[in-house]
């Protein structure tokens, strides 16, 4: 079950174009919210727009869902999602966080993410996360075991992910195009054995 909250026509009718095969429920309330969580005891998404509480309120109804209501996986979306804000909710317990407006075959692939029990976020959190966990590292030591699987350039290009750079940053660096990025990043991942390139940044 797919439920939506939020108080603003526009964006619940946004969400709906993009889950049509999905069964939804709709609130525009705290109140219905609860209410509704209260009878359902499947599994259930919970796609939550920020901007229904200030920072006090939203940590509170957070960590309520986390305690009392343990079958519900959170997807907030923001009008201008940060690392800061989004750093917090992973804290609280939420399965994704984006913009409330992104495109509906971003939420799709939020939604399946979230449903195969991963967390979702968007590009730039990724990045920025990246970014920051490199600058809190003292120490230089990559792990070579795991470089020597990669050839040449595939070892240039995960040592720049670790780095935070994007695609787009790497292909410039490399003096190649962004689709030949992306298929040395399919290939690091199959060898090394990550998901991902947050997943490749932090094992590095």
């Amino acid at each position: 079950m797919i439920i939506l909250y939020s108080s603003h026509a526009e964006v619940i009718q946004s969400w709906q174009s993009a889950f049509k095969s999905e069964e939804i429920h709709i609130c525009h309330h705290e109140k219905a919210l609860l209410s509704l969580l209260d009878t359902v005891h499947t599994e259930v998404v919970l796609l939550l727009e920020e901007r229904h509480y200030d920072d006090d309120g939203i940590e509170g109804f957070l960590d309520l869902l986390q305690t009392e209501y343990p079958n519900v996986k959170t997807m907030i979306f923001s009008q201008k999602p940060n690392f800061t804000q989004g750093s917090l909710f992973l804290k609280l317990g939420i399965k994704a966080y984006g913009n409330t407006h992104m495109a509906p075959i971003h939420l799709k692939e939020a939604l399946q993410v979230v449903k195969n029990g991963d967390i979702w976020l968007y590009p730039d959190f990724i990045q920025t996360m990246i970014q920051t966990l490199s600058s809190q590292k003292t120490s230089l030591h990559v792990r070579h075991d795991l470089l020597e699987r990669l050839s040449h350039k595939e070892r240039e290009v995960a040592l720049l992910i670790k780095e935070g750079l994007s695609n787009k940053e790497i292909a410039a660096r490399e003096g190649t195009t962004e689709r030949t990025v992306k298929a040395h990043l399919s290939s690091i991942y199959e060898k090394i054995g990550v998901k991902d390139r947050l997943a490749l940044a932090l094992l590095l």
